[in-house]
């Protein structure tokens, strides 16, 4: 498939994507933000960016919420615009005005930038003077004397290389993490000083590159886990490690994987690996273990304790990262087995450990992270959703991707849909998914037991369009969401709203328990972070109303997080305190093994049940 480039204004963030993403797919994944309150459907129009190199004309959507003259001057609904040539998007400053019709402000404000704090990484400019019989000094003795504080101990191939180096250069640079001496370069290079910042997650990787001196992003790329080829979840992973070599092979897969990403980003931003000197790793639990070639053997089984909770440094080299030699790997610290680093980033990112007032951060996925907090407390639990959101176990289900169904929305008295990549529709993944039982739930076609009614149950309700959607299929009710002949019925089965229903029965109830060790009700909570690439792009009113988000939560509290864990990284990457102050989070957070509560079954068969359809209308 066609690659394409997206640069992104004012952030300079450069991003690689298949041909026939829409922007606002792209930028979900660069972790740049766009906002798009009516979940990408094209009915808000904030989701206002300007475009050069559009090549196709407005859709209905964009000709209805934006002026003519501020169309044919390039302004686009992200949501609704697909990439097929490099383009430069420019996001402005959703706060200060809206392009919509009816509204003539133009918004100008620039988003602000990511050059806060200082790396734990710095380049020192030295100026060295030659030894003679009046200042005798050993070679590392005097650079020593020029460093801001004595080293007591430095690498021997320094030192093996320091006679020349000192001969031959007056100038050299110092290159320190956390005030130890990783190299000594010839000249002063301390222009060029680079790190990367990585998410490993269980099904995608992503890398962003930096300018350690100001924080800039210089590029960003990402791909699938190549370790998916082995299982779609972390026990299936876990399982895979246990015989033969296979914890080898994964270690080199996902180490292979990020060079190849650190590589293209590189290529991208024109400067050498090799000038690459830190490297800031998040991920889940097994994801780091298996990326550190550690066994996860225990985090599989009772009481889910994996060998490497810490987080610390290890020379890059001995990772096999192709950077600098002398590069490091930095990680932030786990909670738990189920509880990762990436939650770790999370809570950093959304400023969570701050939280006075109740707030939640969910990341959903097979395994639904949740922290609470309050008043300097922190709960946390990992709830088994199950893979229903990454598309296994449902019977058109796939990934997001290229002819996936995303959107589905009631209009005019049926459901309407969006795919990917403006293709025909293949399959639905989670968004779509949790949007046509939210739609179905409204309309009242799904009862609150999540029971599909049928074509005559549902006619008096709905109208016939609607209704004449219903069939009866072989495992029972089905509902038609798409037909593109008999290999491509995009369908919704009895089955498959179950599987919804036990996915967000555990998210729930495990939102249930932390909300009881806090001593508080969810219509307390005043805010919910949704992060992750799936959570980012839910339609808010439709996971209230399948239970993905607690009933009675107020929609307006609920925000998304972006990729809370890459962000999360970047921070690790750029700011020297985040690894200390990632520790003293961990210290404060409370973690609940939901498998040993006695009453998660009970919240769990509660929250099984679905509102009754327009309660939330």
């Amino acid at each position: 498939m066609r690659q394409v480039k997206i640069t992104y204004m004012p952030q300079k963030v450069e991003q690689w994507v298949v041909s026939g993403t829409t922007i606002q797919e792209a930028a979900v994944a660069a972790g740049v933000e766009v906002e798009a309150l009516c979940g990408g459907r094209g009915t808000c129009g904030k989701c206002l960016v300007r475009c050069s190199g559009v090549p196709t004309e407005p859709s209905p959507a964009e000709q209805e919420k934006i002026r003519p003259e501020l169309l044919a001057s390039g302004w686009r609904l992200a949501c609704r615009t697909v990439v097929a040539e490099d383009m430069v998007v420019e996001i402005p400053d959703q706060g200060a005005g809206q392009l919509i019709k009816g509204n003539l402000s133009v918004a100008t404000g620039v988003l602000a930038g990511s050059g806060e704090g200082q790396s734990a990484l710095v380049k020192i400019h030295l100026k060295t003077s030659p030894s003679s019989l009046e200042d005798p000094r050993a070679d590392w003795d005097r650079v020593q004397a020029l460093l801001p504080q004595s080293q007591s101990q430095v690498d021997l191939k320094i030192l093996r290389e320091l006679p020349v180096l000192v001969r031959q250069n007056a100038d050299l640079t110092a290159v320190l993490y956390r005030g130890e001496i990783l190299a000594l370069e010839a000249g002063d290079t301390t222009a060029k000083a680079y790190g990367c910042a990585v998410d490993i997650g269980t099904t995608t990787v992503v890398v962003s590159l930096h300018d350690l001196r100001t924080g800039e992003v210089l590029s960003v790329t990402s791909a699938f886990n190549p370790q998916r080829a082995y299982g779609g979840d972390v026990l299936a992973r876990i399982d895979f490690s246990l015989h033969g070599q296979n914890l080898e092979k994964l270690q080199d897969l996902i180490v292979e994987a990020v060079n190849v990403l650190i590589e293209q980003a590189s290529a991208q931003a024109g400067i050498d690996t090799k000038s690459i000197y830190l490297v800031s790793v998040v991920g889940n639990t097994t994801m780091q273990h298996l990326f550190l070639g550690l066994s996860p053997r225990h985090i599989a089984v009772p009481p889910f304790v994996g060998v490497l909770y810490a987080g610390l440094d290890f020379a890059a080299r001995d990772l096999g990262l192709r950077i600098h030699d002398g590069g490091r790997v930095t990680l932030l610290p786990h909670v738990a087995g189920y509880v990762g680093a990436d939650i770790v980033a999370g809570v950093l990112a959304t400023g969570l450990y701050r939280e006075e007032r109740p707030t939640l951060l969910i990341d959903v996925g097979t395994n639904a992270e949740i922290v609470l907090a309050a008043n300097g407390t922190l709960y946390a639990c990992s709830a088994a959703a199950g893979p229903a959101f990454e598309g296994a176990n449902i019977s058109c289900g796939m990934r997001a991707g290229t002819g996936a169904v995303d959107r589905v929305w009631l209009e005019a008295d049926d459901l309407h849909y969006s795919v990917i990549g403006s293709s025909e529709p293949q399959g639905i993944c989670g968004s779509g998914l949790i949007d046509v039982v939210g739609e179905l739930l409204q309309a009242g076609v799904i009862d609150g037991t999540g029971r599909l009614l049928s074509r005559e149950e549902a006619k008096p309700l709905v109208g016939l369009t609607l209704a004449g959607r219903l069939y009866e299929g072989e495992n029972g009710e089905e509902f038609l969401l798409a037909d593109r002949g008999p290999l491509h019925k995009v369908r919704l089965t009895q089955g498959d709203i179950r599987q919804v229903q036990l996915a967000k029965a555990a998210i729930l109830a495990g939102v249930h328990i932390l909300t009881k060790e806090m001593g508080i009700r969810t219509e307390d909570i005043q805010r919910i972070h949704l992060a992750g690439s799936f959570g980012n792009v839910l339609n808010r009113r439709n996971a209230r109303m399948t239970g993905l988000i607690p009933p009675g939560v107020d929609l307006e509290k609920v925000k998304y997080a972006g990729n809370s864990a890459h962000i999360g990284a970047q921070m690790n990457l750029m700011r020297a305190e985040t690894g200390e102050l990632a520790r003293e989070v961990v210290k404060r957070i409370k973690y609940i093994e939901l498998s040993d509560r006695t009453d998660f079954t009970e919240e769990f068969t509660e929250a099984m049940m679905f509102e009754e359809g327009g309660l939330f209308g």
